[in-house]
Parts: structure tokens; C-alpha cells; sequence
């Protein structure tokens, strides 16, 4: 096998590989809240190396989310949101703030409205939202938070701040779970943004198409392995014979 195959052969296998993780990771997750379906991508990159061969082949890059909408799933839970149009929950982690779709929203014992690891939910100032014990709880589409005070059940509903609904921001890395950091980006209001109240999103890996992608992803691998096994066996008889020469 000559060193530009081998080259080439290992980085195709590379990328086959992180494209069967990230398949892997979509079918593990169709049935998890608010999960945005990774999507495996590679670029050409040249060959690096003192003794490497001149030319490029397949790089593997970070998966990427699929920023589209899951479906709406009616839960009746007051605390439960799902996000339409482009939005997104921003979310005040331990590491730094991320985006989430996952609206299984609790409120702590400190009194912060968060999601469902914990991490507190911001308003448009990137403030926490902080309630009172309440008798009801109403959330609107805009991300409006009020309700009625425990104290004071029969009086008026109040309003406790607004959820910040940001866009689909240019890149997002996958952080754990339905959590994903916008990095360095310029965080936006997004357009056309709605919350529902008592629905959540649904993850929207495409469980069929996934195991289609997963089958010939199986399939390119086995029949790259075997070239490369050819490749080498018939090197090897090449060079046996050279050798008896």
C-alpha cells in the first residue's frame, strides 16, 4: 500500500467513525426533551507530517447541532415550555451561560425559576428570575413570568421578569446533555419566537433516517477496511517478489 492510500485510508475512516458517533448519539437520544440531533461534518485538509504525501483527504470536524424545532408534546405541566421559531432558552451554567430547548423548568428552593439540571433561567437583562411561593403560575408567549402570590390568593396576579428568548446563534458546540454553548457569538433576540405553556419540545432526531445513515456509514467502513487489507496484501506479494528478484 503506498503511503498516499494509507493516508487517505485511515482519515476516510476517521471521518466514518465520528459520523457513526454522532449517528449513535441521535438514536440514544430520540427520545429525549428538547435534544437538537448532531450532525457529524468534514472539510478537506492537507496532509501534515515531514513525511507525508502531497495532497489532502477527509478531516472529521465537531459535530454540530440541528438547530430546527422538535414537535410539541402537551404535558400540562405550568412549568413545562416549549420554545417556537428560532428560540432558545439561555441558561446560567457553572461553566458559563448556554442555550437549551429542553423547557422542563423547576423552581428552586432559593426561589429561581431553572431548568431541569438546576442551572438558573435568565431574563433579557441576563438576570436569574426569582418567585415567591405562588398559587398559580402563568408564562406567556412572549416569556412573560407572573402569577399570584401564595400569600395572597385571591389578589391580583403579578409579574416576576421575562424569560430571555434568544436566535440560533451562527455556531453552537454540544455541551452535555440538551445544553450547547454559543462561544464567542453575539447573542440575539430571536424573530417569530413563542413559548406554550404546558408543552415541551421533543427531540428531533429522525430515528429512521438515522439508522439508514448508520447502516451505510456500517457499510463504507467494512468496504474501506477491506480495501486497505487488499492494498496491503497485495503490496506485500509485490514486494516478496522484488525481493526473490
Amino acid at each position: 500500500m503506498s503511503v498516499t492510500s494509507l493516508y487517505t485510508g485511515m482519515a476516510g475512516l476517521q471521518a466514518l467513525t465520528a459520523q457513526m458517533e454522532a449517528v449513535a448519539a441521535n438514536l440514544a437520544n430520540q427520545q429525549t426533551t428538547g435534544y437538537a440531533a448532531v450532525q457529524a461534518a468534514t472539510e478537506a485538509a492537507a496532509y501534515q507530517g515531514a513525511n507525508a504525501p502531497v495532497g489532502a483527504a477527509p478531516v472529521a470536524l465537531t459535530a454540530g447541532p440541528n438547530p430546527a424545532q422538535g414537535s410539541l408534546t402537551h404535558t400540562g405541566d405550568p412549568l413545562d415550555v416549549a420554545l417556537g421559531g428560532n428560540a432558545w432558552l439561555l441558561v446560567q451554567t457553572s461553566a458559563g451561560n448556554a442555550l437549551t430547548r429542553d423547557g422542563s423548568l423547576q423552581i428552586s428552593n432559593a426561589g429561581l425559576l431553572t431548568d431541569a439540571s438546576g442551572n438558573p433561567v435568565l431574563n433579557a437583562g441576563g438576570q436569574p428570575i426569582s418567585l415567591p411561593p405562588l398559587a398559580n403560575l402563568q408564562i406567556g408567549a412572549d416569556g412573560t413570568v407572573s402569577g399570584v402570590p401564595a400569600a395572597t390568593p385571591g389578589g391580583a396576579a403579578q409579574n416576576f421578569g421575562q424569560i430571555d428568548l434568544v436566535a440560533t446563534p451562527g455556531t453552537l458546540t454540544p455541551l452535555s446533555g440538551t445544553l450547547y454553548s454559543p462561544g464567542s457569538a453575539t447573542l440575539g433576540p430571536a424573530s417569530n419566537a413563542s413559548l406554550h405553556q404546558g408543552y415541551l419540545n421533543a427531540s428531533n432526531v429522525d430515528p429512521t433516517q438515522a439508522m439508514m445513515s448508520l447502516i451505510t456509514d456500517s457499510r463504507s467502513y467494512q468496504l474501506q477496511t477491506n480495501l486497505m487489507k487488499t492494498q496491503s496484501g497485495a503490496n506485500q506479494a509485490l514486494n516478496a517478489v522484488l525481493s526473490q528478484a
